[in-house]
């Protein structure tokens, strides 16, 4: 037992602290496992000797209950069915010989496992043997006291090795969980590791967004103060001013032949009938002064007012008198008024200097590079809110991941003590 005492039981005394790195505490731990069980192995060995010699003993069991002479007292039909019974219990002791085999090494595994086939196969006799036993102890007393004798002797020598081994197996399974722990930690510094990186890879790519958006606002603030800026909206202006007076022109001519309306849309229903077919330049013409006056003036309307004078005047348009009268004064007036030709060529102007302000402001890029800037920089700054949110989770991840990790130093720190009973400060 002192043997035991020494490698379980008894505290050793105060040991000098000391300091281990992290990525030296799985060679140290190895060392001091190997250290433990080399104190081990002399006694597995004596204990595997003393098992052998327990088998051993089994063969002069067998022999002696082979050739034992039933008891004077016997009754005869318990005699008769004892012969049967002895052969059962024979057939059981010999597969105790052909199963229990000590291993040729003595790993603590092997030993461990050996101890519990064993115990396994102790049992299955015993429970195979159970009624056997009591007919052969009732006509063989002294050779079932032998058996008895022989299997108690083997399952105590293995009771006696399987004790300090599971409490040896217990504490190299202490071992490895505490070397897992270890492997855990060094994982987590990777997961650290990679986050901070990530981190940093976050920062360093808003920080130059930042810096690119900066300078894409600084251009554009250059681009807007520019001269050709300043040209382009006074073009711009301009393009407006002249669509204004366009305008007014488009609809000073449509207030021009606003009172033939009646007209033009009897006109246009004869046409479409075929009461009254006009020429295809009439038709054209026609048209136009119905949906787009404007464009009428494009044409020669002397001959299309030639045509609607007579037709008004015979009525075959079907007018009321007072109609027809002011129709007439309306055709006069956009015959011979200068309005409509004043109107015509102010629009033409116009048309012409609308159409050399939007070339020149077309020509100019300024409103295209402004247009690029701002996209760009909303663009930016889209993609910097992104980067901002990721770095924020990126970084809440890592403050648990760091946190974890001071657990997880914590707990080591403290377990390395109490599992080699020494001061052990470990350098992470």
């Amino acid at each position: 037992m002192k043997f035991i005492d020494k490698l379980f039981g008894k505290k050793k005394a105060e040991n000098p602290s000391l300091k281990l790195k992290i990525d030296e505490i799985p060679q140290f731990i190895s060392e001091e496992s190997e250290k433990e069980f080399n104190e081990l192995k002399p006694f597995i060995l004596n204990k595997y000797k003393e098992i052998n010699s327990s088998i051993g003993a089994i063969p002069e069991v067998i022999d002696s209950l082979l050739t034992a002479e039933v008891v004077e007292s016997a009754n005869k039909r318990v005699e008769k069915v004892g012969d049967a019974n002895k052969d059962n219990l024979v057939n059981n002791l010999r597969s105790i010989i052909e199963k229990v085999v000590t291993p040729e090494d003595t790993s603590l595994q092997s030993a461990f496992e050996f101890c519990i086939i064993t115990k396994s196969t102790l049992k299955t006799v015993l429970e195979n043997t159970h009624k056997s036993q009591l007919y052969i102890k009732a006509i063989y007393p002294e050779e079932s006291q032998k058996i008895i004798s022989a299997l108690s002797s083997l399952e105590d020598r293995v009771d006696e090795l399987l004790v300090p081994l599971r409490n040896k197996k217990a504490r190299m399974d202490s071992f490895d969980k505490f070397s897992e722990e270890i492997s855990n930690y060094n994982k987590m510094k990777k997961h650290i590791h990679e986050s901070q990186t990530k981190v940093g890879q976050f920062e360093s790519r808003i920080a130059s967004m930042k810096k690119d958006i900066l300078d894409a606002k600084n251009r554009l603030n250059e681009l807007e103060n520019s001269r050709e800026f300043e040209r382009a909206k006074q073009l711009e202006d301009e393009v407006s001013n002249l669509k204004e007076q366009l305008s007014d022109v488009d609809h000073n001519i449509q207030r021009l032949f606003s009172p033939m309306s009646k007209v033009f849309s009897r006109m246009e229903k004869q046409d479409k009938s075929e009461i009254c077919v006009l020429s295809p330049e009439h038709r054209q013409i026609l048209e136009k002064i119905t949906h787009d006056p404007a464009s009428a003036l494009e044409h020669d309307l002397d001959s299309f007012f030639a045509e609607v004078k007579p037709r008004i005047e015979n009525g075959s348009l079907g007018l009321k008198d007072q109609m027809c009268e002011k129709a007439l004064q309306q055709v006069e007036k956009l015959h011979n008024s200068k309005d409509l030709a004043s109107l015509r060529e102010k629009r033409k102007e116009y048309s012409l200097q609308l159409e050399s302000a939007m070339n020149e402001l077309n020509s100019l890029s300024v409103y295209r590079d402004k247009e690029q800037l701002v996209k760009q920089i909303s663009r930016d700054e889209h993609m910097l809110k992104t980067l901002e949110e990721d770095l924020d989770m990126e970084k809440k991840h890592l403050d648990s991941l760091t946190a974890e990790c001071q657990l997880l130093r914590s707990g080591l720190s403290k377990e390395i003590k109490g599992l080699f009973e020494k001061d052990i400060e470990i350098e992470y």
